[in-house]
């Protein structure tokens, strides 16, 4: 029996923020995207996402770290990141939205 290639697993940190691993990718991407829309996020809050442990983000993957960082900052509130994947941050970079994902 195989197992799904495309799994990602999303822990909630102890300050109300986000861990994950695994792949965020087209298949897991809707997960990230419910699981920040179900936040219970107050005005002017901080979201912390823990990227230490993604080992692959797609465009869809990309997406959805794009919607959390749009949720967060219209309540006037920032983006933190806690740890990146040295991959990620890569696509990060390329992309040119590395400024929106620092620690």
């Amino acid at each position: 029996m195989e197992t799904d290639p495309h799994t990602l697993d999303i822990t909630r940190l102890h300050d109300g923020g986000l861990a994950l691993s695994g792949e965020l990718d087209y298949a897991t991407a809707p997960e990230l995207t419910a699981m920040v829309a179900a936040l219970p996020l107050l005005q002017g809050a901080t979201l912390t996402l823990d990227l230490g442990q993604l080992a692959f983000c797609d465009s869809s993957g990309l997406s959805a770290l794009l919607t959390a960082y749009k949720r967060i900052t219209n309540l006037g509130g920032r983006l933190s990141v806690s740890a990146i994947d040295p991959n990620v941050a890569r696509m990060l970079a390329i992309t040119g939205l590395a400024h929106l994902f620092r620690p």
